[in-house]
């Protein structure tokens, strides 16, 4: 059987501070993310695609949005309440710091949830209308945190 995937990127700037971090990321600092999604199917759909990257798209646009410009933090850090005072774009991790292993799996889940409704419209953009294929499955979210280094959240085997 054969496998056909897609991936759409995108780039966002984003801020964190890493409080269990035992050296300079433990300070506030910001990188430009490079966010790769990737599904996979064994058939193509009526288009011939797996999927529409439209719809694909329309599935994340609120994710990534969340991100761009934001400042992700864990919220047991020390400094949360002083952090929080910069403004609204607050981003928070339940006990966990914000590394890019943490965000690519809350990016992972959030997409994954989505990819569930698979059938439903996803959007209407000049009266054509946009959904993911049913056996359209989420396989792997990467992220890179600088151009040299990344984490990715995988579908298990």
């Amino acid at each position: 059987m054969k496998i056909f995937r897609v991936a759409k990127t995108f780039e966002v700037e984003y801020g964190h501070r890493l409080a269990k971090h035992p050296e300079k990321c433990r300070y506030p600092h910001g990188h430009r993310l490079k966010i790769e999604i990737v599904v996979r199917g064994s058939q193509l759909d009526e288009n011939d695609m797996v999927c529409d990257y439209k719809a694909l798209k329309t599935v994340v646009a609120d994710l990534v949005d969340r991100l761009d410009h934001s400042m992700a933090l864990n919220s047991a850090d020390p400094q949360l309440e002083a952090l929080r005072a910069v403004g609204d774009r607050v981003l928070l991790f339940e006990d966990r710091d914000p590394t890019t292993e943490v965000l690519a799996q809350w990016l992972y889940d959030g997409i994954a949830a989505r990819l569930g409704t698979v059938g439903d419209e996803v959007a209407t953009v000049t009266g054509a209308k946009y959904s993911i294929p049913a056996g359209v499955e989420l396989e792997r979210v990467r992220v890179w945190e600088t151009s040299s280094s990344w984490a990715e959240c995988v579908a298990a085997e």
